[in-house]
C-alpha cells in the first residue's frame, strides 16, 4: 500500500508490525501454485548445476588426463566466465526479451521471468554436452572438449540462474513472504543436494558401477523437467521500484551499475567471504577419493552426511527464527565458528580412527548447511540497501556476481584440490567408475594420501574460520534493511524511513 498521507502510512506501519503470522501471510502476493513452481525451478536448477560440480573432477580423473592441465584450464575458463557474468548482469537489468521480436511470444510478461523462459533449457543441454565426451579421444582432444564444454556450461548456468534468483525481488514486496521463499528454497536445495549426491555416489560406486556419463546425462533430463513449470503460470508482483526521485531514475548504464556495486559494501563483503569459503571447499572434490583410498570404501564418508541430515534439516526449518532471535549476521558467525573448530579437530585427529572422523565430520557439516540458508537472507537485504541508496534496481547484476562467485569458487576449489594432489604425487588412472577402479587394484603413495587428507579436513576448516571472522564486519542491521524494503515498495516515504533508521547509511 502506498499513501501520501503520513498519518495513514504510520498507522499502517504500526498495524503491520503487530500482525500475527496468519494475518501477515494473508497479505502475501503470490499464490501457492506460484510458490511451488518457483521452488521446483530452484530445485531443478540446483540439480542441473550440481551434476557438473559433483562429477567433473571424477569424470576427468577417470579419463586419465593430467591433473595440472585440468586445473590450469579451470582457471582460464573462470577468467573468461567472469566477463560473461558481469555482461549478462548488465544486460538483464537493461534489456527485456519481450523487446526482441523473435523472443516476444515465448518470453511473456515480467522483468526477470522472460529471461528465465528463454534460457532455462540451456543448462541441462550443456550438461549433456559436457558428459558426451568420447572416451577414445587423445588427451589433447579431451582437454579441448572439456574447456569448450565447461565454458558453455558456465554461460548456461548464468543465463538461467541470474533471472531465477533475481526474481525473488520482483515476485513479491513482502519481506516475510520473501524470507519464507528463501527458507523453503534453501531447505529444499540442501535436501536435494544431499539426496542426489548420495544417489549419484552410490550409482557409480563399486557396489553398482554405472558409468558416470550415463548417470549425469539421465540426471540432466530430470533437472529439465523440474525447471519447466517455473516458465508457465507465474507472475512478478513487484516489478516497479517506488519512492525514486526523477534524478535517481534507473538509467542502467554500465557506469551506473558499477556505481551501485561500489555503493553496496555489504554485498562486496558477502561475496568476498563466499570466495574464501568456496575456494576452501576442496573436500567436495576429494572426499569420495579419500573414502576409497583411506578407508577402502567409497561410500563410507556418506555416513556423516546421513547422521547430520535430520538435525541439520530441523535447524534449517528454524533458520528464520534463529536469525530473528540473534540477528542474521550473528547467527552466521556463530555457526561458522562451530564448524571451523570441528574441522580443525578433524584434521588434527587424522584418518586413523574412522568413528572419530565420522563424528567430527557430522558436527562440522551441520553449521555449514544452516549457514547456506542464513546467507540467502542477507543478499536481498543488501540489494534493498542499494536500491534505497541509488534508486537503481540492480538485482540482476548482483545475482550475476553471486552466480559467478558460486561457479568460480567451485571451479577454483576443484583446481586447488587437483594442484595439491598433483604436488603430493597423485597417480593418474583411467576408469569408468569406482567398481572399475577397485578391479584394477590402484593404490596411491603416502604423500598423495597426506595431500588428500589436507584437502578433506584442513583447508575447509581454515576457510570456515576466515569467513566467520570476515562476517563480523557486516554492519547492516536487519531492522534497517526491512525499513528500506518498505520504502522501496512505497509503503512508507523516504522521510519516514530516515526517521526510523538506527543510524545514517
Amino acid at each position: 500500500m502506498a499513501s501520501n498521507d503520513a498519518t495513514t502510512v504510520v498507522a499502517s506501519t504500526a498495524a503491520t508490525a503487530t500482525m500475527s503470522r496468519a494475518e501477515e501471510k494473508a497479505t502475501w502476493r503470490m499464490t501457492r501454485g506460484e510458490r511451488t513452481r518457483y521452488q521446483l525451478g530452484s530445485v531443478g536448477w540446483t540439480a542441473g548445476a550440481s551434476i557438473v560440480i559433483f562429477f567433473m573432477t571424477m569424470f576427468l580423473m577417470f579419463q586419465g588426463v593430467s591433473l595440472a592441465a585440468v586445473a590450469t584450464l579451470i582457471l582460464i575458463v573462470k577468467v573468461i566466465d567472469a566477463l560473461d557474468d558481469l555482461l549478462f548482469g548488465y544486460v538483464i537489468d537493461r534489456i527485456n526479451p519481450t523487446q526482441l521480436q523473435f523472443l516476444r511470444k515465448i518470453a511473456g510478461a515480467g522483468k526477470y521471468l522472460p529471461w528465465y523462459r528463454v534460457t532455462f533449457f540451456l543448462l541441462p543441454l550443456s550438461v549433456v554436452l559436457f558428459f558426451a565426451m568420447p572416451g577414445g579421444l587423445p588427451d589433447v582432444a579431451k582437454l579441448a572438449w572439456f574447456a569448450v564444454a565447461y565454458l558453455i556450461y558456465d554461460l548456461a548456468c548464468t543465463l538461467s540462474q541470474v533471472p531465477m534468483h533475481s526474481m525473488v525481488m520482483t515476485l513479491t514486496d513482502r519481506i516475510s513472504e520473501r524470507d519464507n521463499l528463501l527458507k523453503i528454497r534453501g531447505v529444499l536445495l540442501i535436501f536435494v543436494t544431499v539426496v542426489s549426491g548420495l544417489l549419484w555416489q552410490f550409482s557409480i560406486s563399486e557396489f553398482v558401477g554405472l558409468p558416470i556419463a550415463v548417470v549425469a546425462i539421465g540426471s540432466a533430463i530430470v533437472a529439465l523437467l523440474l525447471m519447466l513449470p517455473l516458465s508457465r503460470k507465474v507472475t512478478e508482483h513487484n516489478v516497479q521500484l517506488k519512492n525514486v526521485t526523477d534524478e535517481a531514475a534507473p538509467k542502467y548504464t554500465i557506469r551506473e551499475m558499477l556505481r551501485a556495486i561500489r555503493t553496496n559494501r555489504y554485498m562486496l563483503l558477502i561475496l568476498s567471504a563466499d570466495i574464501v569459503g568456496g575456494i576452501s571447499l576442496t573436500s567436495l572434490t576429494t572426499s569420495v577419493f579419500a573414502a576409497f583410498f583411506l578407508f577402502g570404501n567409497s561410500m563410507v564418508l556418506t555416513i556423516p552426511i546421513l547422521i547430520a541430515f535430520i538435525p541439520g534439516l530441523i535447524l534449517q526449518f528454524f533458520a528464520d527464527r534463529i536469525a530473528h532471535a540473534v540477528g542474521k549476521r550473528n547467527a552466521i558467525v556463530g555457526f561458522g565458528l562451530i564448524g571451523a573448530l570441528a574441522g580443525l579437530a578433524l584434521y588434527l585427529a587424522g584418518p586413523s580412527n574412522l568413528f572419530l572422523v565420522i563424528a567430527l565430520m557430522a558436527i562440522s557439516s551441520i553449521p555449514a548447511t544452516v549457514n547456506v540458508i542464513l546467507r540467502t537472507f542477507l543478499i536481498p537485504d543488501t540489494i534493498e540497501y542499494t536500491r534505497y541508496r541509488t534508486g537503481q534496481d540492480c538485482a540482476g547484476i548482483f545475482y550475476s556476481l553471486d552466480s559467478f562467485v558460486t561457479k568460480a569458487v567451485s571451479g577454483l576449489a576443484a583446481a586447488l584440490a587437483l594442484f595439491i594432489l598433483g604436488l603430493g604425487g597423485w597417480i593418474t588412472v583411467e576408469a569408468e567408475s569406482f567398481a572399475d577402479l577397485a578391479a584394477q587394484g590402484v593404490t596411491q603413495p603416502d604423500s598423495a594420501l597426506a595431500a588428500l587428507w589436507i584437502t578433506v579436513a584442513l583447508i575447509p576448516a581454515l576457510g570456515a574460520l576466515i569467513c566467520a571472522v570476515m562476517m563480523t564486519f557486516y554492519r547492516l542491521r536487519d531492522a534497517d534493511a526491512a525499513l528500506m524494503a518498505r520504502c522501496n515498495a512505497g509503503e512508507i516515504t523516504r522521510e519516514q524511513c530516515e526517521a526510523q533508521l538506527s543510524r545514517a547509511y
